[in-house]
């Protein structure tokens, strides 16, 4: 991380206190899941989406979810995020020949 340089009071207090429900976020995950955050992170890091391109479209794809990322959604009672993201039409189509 870089650090942050802010001017303006309002910034620097709103900064701070991004910061400290960050913390907080993380210490209800610790508390809720059993686990330190770093290894509950590990494991959420294997969630992730592709960008996905086909002839007309472009889309963004979930991958399928591990028993472990399943798990900590489950304990955070939180669903999980949606399998397709924002489906669009291509501004420049392929062309077949």
């Amino acid at each position: 991380m870089s650090p942050m340089f802010h001017r303006l009071a309002d910034r620097v207090e709103a900064h701070v206190k991004i910061c400290v429900l960050a913390l907080l976020i993380e210490r209800v995950v610790e508390l809720t899941c059993e686990q330190p955050w770093p290894r509950v992170r590990e494991i959420l890091r294997t969630l992730q989406i592709s960008e996905y391109h086909t002839e007309n479209f472009q889309f963004f794809q979930r991958n399928l979810p591990t028993s472990k990322v399943s798990d900590i959604f489950k304990k955070l009672e939180t669903p999980l995020p949606k399998r397709v993201y924002n489906i669009s039409t291509r501004s420049d189509p392929v062309k077949t020949v």
